[in-house]
Parts: C-alpha cells; structure tokens; sequence
C-alpha cells in the first residue's frame, strides 16, 4: 500500500508539474494578447488622427482639388487599412482556435486527474475496495429485484381489488332489480334504495310521534276520568264548581262558561275566586298540550 501511495503522489506531482507549465504558456499568451491589443489601439489612434488630417486637407490647394485629392488619399489608405486588419483578423482567429484547443484539452486533463486516470485507476487498484464495490453492486442488483417483484404482487391485488369492485357492482344491480320486482316497481324504473332508507327513518320517526301523542292522549283520558269520578262525588250542583274539580277542561266546556249570563256576576266569595283559579289552570294546561302537539308535527315536517 505505501508502494501504491508513493506512486500516485508522483503521478500526482507529474500532473501537477505539467499543469502549472500549462498555467504559464497560457499567462504568456495573455500577456501577448494584452500587447497585441495595446498595439492595436495606438494603431487606431494614430489612424484616427490621419484621417483628421485628411479631411482638413493641404490649405495650399483650391478647395475642390483639396477635396478630390482627399478622397482618394482616403480611400487607398482605407483599402491598404482593410486588407492589413482583414490579415491580422484571421491571425487572431487561428490563435484563438489554437488557444480553444489548449484549454480544451487543460480542462480534459484536469478532469482525468480529478476522477482519475484509467489506466492508472485500473493499475493501482485496491483489492479489497474492489470486492466492496462488487458486494455493493450485488446487493443493489437484489434490491432492484425486489422492489420488481413487490410492484408486480401491487399490480396483481390492484387487479384483484378491481375485480371483486366488479362483482360487488354487478350484485348491486341484481340486488336493485330483484328488490324492485318484489316490490312491484316498473322493470326499466329501478326504485332507489337509499330513498326507501330515508322514507322508513322518517316514517318510524313519524311513528314515534304518533306514539307520545297517543300516551299524551291517554293521560289526558285518564284526566278526564278522574274529573268525571270527582264530579260524581262533588255536593256542589253549581257548574263552576264542578268544573274547578275537573282539573282540565274541554274547549266545549270553556265555551259554555264563558257564554253563560250569570259568569259575569259571580260574588267575590274564596270559592268563586279558586274556581277562576282552577279554570286559569286548566286553560294553561289545555294550552301547553296543544303546543307539545304542534311541535311534534313541526319536527316531523322536518
């Protein structure tokens, strides 16, 4: 191993050692580069001010003269310009093509010794690190397999859910048509069950109020029973004291008593003022009964 290791430091200085020549042949050609450009620029400059001098011309000649031989002088220096700059621009070209391709292959070269030579890799190789990348890629292959093999036994019970939903739908529909034959329903109207769910809840709703209505009933027959059974047994022969006994009253009643003449002039005796009393009571109750009845049937219109 320190055999292994000595070998790839060398390797190591040897890119190192060619890199940084690399490094230096490229700073030179950027230093030219820089020299060329400031050699370009005092062209331009020194260009530019014969071209001022052009257009001012020679004050000697007449002015169209002047301004002929200005013309000329000015385009054969442009022409001779163009074809100079035209050379220089396909030498810059093939250097810069060249360079491109330097650091093309620097950037190449940086990058074998970042991940590794491969025939260096392949030379120095451990054995041991190539029996866990072995192990690694086997137990990678396993899991691959299994995780096939559970998404296949998914892809079977989604195909099992679906048929059994199949079935269930298929025996729904049996069901519904052999629950509306029974029940004697037209065969192209299938009667719907969920609405037959909802009208048997409401009527056993509806039954149950039925039912307290009917023991409200009752209780008020037993009432009734009672008063007639005190009325009986009363000595009191007049019809308001018979009626402060009863304890409830019928609407027929009431109407009577309160119809009659000598009602009005009852004497502010204690027994007349516990009749009023009892029949107050007896209204009230009366009352109270018939809004128990009217919310019962407010829910069941619900």
């Amino acid at each position: 191993q320190y055999l292994v290791c000595k070998r790839k430091l060398e390797s190591k200085k040897e890119a190192l050692l060619i890199l940084s020549k690399e490094l230096d042949t490229c700073q030179q050609e950027r230093d030219q580069y820089k020299l060329m450009a400031n050699q370009l620029r005092e062209r331009h400059q020194s260009l530019k001010k014969k071209y001022r001098e052009l257009i001012d011309g020679d004050p000697s000649l007449p002015p169209e003269k002047r301004k002929q031989a200005n013309l000329a002088q000015l385009l054969s220096e442009a022409q001779d310009r163009n074809k100079h700059l035209g050379e220089e621009i396909r030498e810059l070209q093939q250097r810069l093509g060249e360079v491109q391709g330097d650091n093309k292959l620097l950037r190449m070269t940086i990058a074998k010794q970042r991940l590794g030579d491969d025939e260096v890799g392949a030379r120095h190789f451990a054995a041991h690190e190539r029996e866990d990348l072995v192990q690694q890629l086997e137990k990678a292959r396993e899991q691959i397999e299994t995780l096939r093999n559970d998404f296949q036994s998914a892809l079977d019970e989604l195909q099992d859910v679906k048929e059994e939903r199949s079935f269930y739908q298929d025996k729904a529909d049996r069901l519904n048509q052999e629950l509306n034959h029974v029940l004697g329903g037209h065969e192209n109207r299938i009667i719907d069950v969920d609405a037959l769910c909802m009208e048997n809840r409401y009527l056993q709703e509806r039954l149950k109020q039925l039912q307290e209505e009917v023991n409200l009933l009752k209780s008020n027959i037993t009432k009734y029973k009672n008063a007639l059974e005190r009325r009986k047994n009363s000595k009191t022969h007049s019809r308001s004291s018979s009626s402060a006994l009863t304890g409830v009253l019928s609407a027929k009643q009431v109407q009577e008593l309160l119809s009659e003449d000598h009602g009005c002039s009852l004497p502010a005796t204690p027994q007349s003022i516990s009749d009023l009393k009892s029949l107050a009571t007896a209204l009230l109750e009366t009352i109270h009964e018939k809004n128990m009845v009217i919310q019962h049937q407010r829910q069941t219109n619900k």
